[in-house]
């Protein structure tokens, strides 16, 4: 008789346990192999790394501050959780890659861990409330180039963005369970969800403002509605879940006001929420500004949005509750920030998951039950989506452009080649399973193609293109030149000029601080603004400067004047 036992059931376990969780895992290492390629880059990279040195020099906690002044843009978690993995992650390497208090890999770690924690709760959901679509959804979500890029990066967007998200997700769990649209597990179970909802909407506060309950607040009354449920809203809680929040909110937010004052209060409540939603000063763009840039931060799956509305309408699945609820919790933010002055593809990050859960349910109806001819003219509109990518990195790699392009893409050569090649391949097996009809290969080849571009692109290319945005060959230059002066900055401090230097450089804002330059102080400036007869600033002012040195860095050119006469 065959001997069935299983000589290494622990070893089989662990092998279940990666298939289970593979597209996870994969997510995963993508992020920390691209985590310590690249130094801070502008614009808010720098910005958020000399707040966290700032607040470490002063023993900071309450307030963030940036060149010595606090810093009243966003609220404090994200500050907590950066200044929290400086110190673990200074302690623990004993100093790898710290400079000055500060290490790039260390401020960007708090993105990579809320991705993949966000990520794993997205999975487990999932799971629960809509089986079998947990890997696609991951899948499509992981190989969103706004969702991966905003994963690595240092910004609040993704924290925020993921807080949110997961606080939707509680809610949603909640009302299925309460009206029975999904088993509970535990009597009362649909509070524990209520109730996890408003926690996590009170962190998502915490980290960005009132946009969280504002955001919430319009998706659950339009759900409801659609719903026509507003009798439920008594039952969940939401009364109270926006006066927990504002308990656990309020204590930070008043003890900030008292220390920061009066104009720091205001500037942190009224000036960066409603007067930037309604009077921008930056980033305005028209109304439908987030049409275009979905094109791009949800490549190639915004292709499918017309196949997915018809699956939606044709199966009527437009008429569950779990569905309308996803549906909602895009186009609640889509049309929110559509009619807010200020607007970045960022914005957005939270309604994703949604999406991408939505787009996993049509990709396993088409993997499980498509059609030979819904398999093929879908994997043909996947496979065509690789081959944009594809042909523009081709034809980079082969030299199009002309004489000014190629002397650009010289450096980047080798990564390009290598991610034209992967796409390419990509294509022509996405194309193959299409013309087959395995419609379940098509998802998972793609994000895998897709996952390699990623992370071709974050290792070797980020490493190659760092020099040119780092600020590291600045702070060498200039430090020996700094040692022991006072120094400036002239107009808005761009952060990357201080942040790996023992100084803080105090702004000048026209030509009367110039003037009380002495002759031992020196100004750092970027060219483009030196060089602008603008706040003050004439030729002749101009001519009263020597350049002192002149370092590319990004864009432009950062200079160090000191005044002659």
């Amino acid at each position: 008789m065959e001997d069935t036992h299983d000589p290494n059931p622990e070893g089989s376990a662990a092998v279940r346990w990666i298939r289970a969780n593979l597209p996870l895992l994969l997510f995963a290492l993508l992020l920390l192999a691209v985590l310590p390629m690249r130094d801070l880059w502008a614009p808010d990279e720098p910005d958020f790394a000399q707040c966290v040195k700032e607040m470490r020099h002063m023993g900071e906690w309450l307030l963030p501050y940036l060149n010595g002044h606090p810093y009243s843009e966003k609220p404090i978690l994200y500050y907590w959780v950066m200044k929290v993995s400086d110190l673990l992650g200074d302690h623990l390497t004993g100093g790898l890659g710290f400079t000055q208090g500060v290490a790039a890999w260390a401020l960007r770690l708090p993105s990579v861990v809320a991705a993949v924690a966000f990520m794993a709760a997205f999975q487990r959901w999932i799971r629960r409330f809509l089986p079998g679509r947990a890997e696609l959804a991951l899948m499509v979500l992981a190989t969103t180039p706004i969702w991966f890029w905003q994963s690595q990066f240092i910004q609040i967007d993704l924290l925020f963005s993921a807080l949110l998200a997961w606080s939707w997700f509680c809610w949603l769990a909640g009302y299925l369970l309460l009206r029975g649209h999904a088993v509970a597990r535990a009597q009362e179970e649909h509070r524990v969800w209520f109730l996890k909802a408003y926690v996590w909407l009170s962190l998502a506060f915490l980290a960005k403002g009132p946009l969280a309950p504002a955001l919430s607040l319009l998706l659950v009354l339009a759900f409801l509605l659609w719903q026509r449920d507003l009798k439920a809203l008594p039952r969940t809680g939401l009364a109270v879940g926006l006066l927990l929040t504002l308990v656990l909110v309020s204590p930070w937010y008043v003890a900030a006001g008292l220390r920061g004052g009066a104009h720091y209060a205001y500037q942190m409540i009224i000036y960066q929420n409603f007067d930037r939603a309604t009077h921008a000063w930056d980033h305005i763009q028209p109304w439908w500004e987030y049409g275009r840039y979905i094109l791009g931060d949800f490549f190639p799956w915004v292709l499918f949005l017309p196949a997915l509305a018809l699956h939606l309408r044709r199966d009527g699945s437009s008429r569950d509750p779990l569905r309308r609820f996803l549906v909602l919790a895009f186009a609640v933010p889509f049309l929110f920030l559509s009619a807010v002055e200020s607007k970045q593809g960022k914005y957005l990050l939270m309604a994703y998951p949604f999406l991408a859960l939505l787009l996993a349910d049509l990709w396993r109806e088409v993997g499980e039950g498509g059609s030979p001819a819904r398999i093929r003219r879908l994997g043909g509109l996947l496979a065509a989506g690789l081959a944009l990518p594809a042909g523009a990195l081709l034809a980079a790699a082969l030299g199009a452009g002309g004489a000014k392009v190629r002397l650009q893409v010289a450096p980047y050569l080798g990564p390009i080649r290598l991610m034209a090649l992967v796409m390419i391949t990509g294509t022509a097996v996405t194309l193959v399973s299409a013309v087959r009809g395995r419609g379940r290969r098509l998802v998972p080849g793609a994000s895998l193609s897709l996952g390699l571009l990623f992370l071709v692109g974050g290792t070797w290319g980020f490493h190659r293109l760092d020099p040119a945005k780092s600020y590291r060959r600045w702070t060498a230059d200039v430090q020996p030149l700094i040692a022991g002066r006072k120094v400036y900055y002239w107009q808005t401090i761009r952060s990357g000029v201080m942040v790996y230097t023992d100084h803080l450089m105090p702004e000048i804002r026209d030509a009367a601080g110039l003037e009380r330059l002495g002759p031992g102080d020196r100004l750092v400036a970027q060219r483009n603004e030196c060089e602008m007869d603008a706040w003050g600033m004439t030729p002749a002012l101009r001519a009263r400067f020597q350049i002192l040195l002149s370092v590319p860095t990004g864009s432009g050119h950062i200079l160090l004047l000191k005044k002659t006469q």
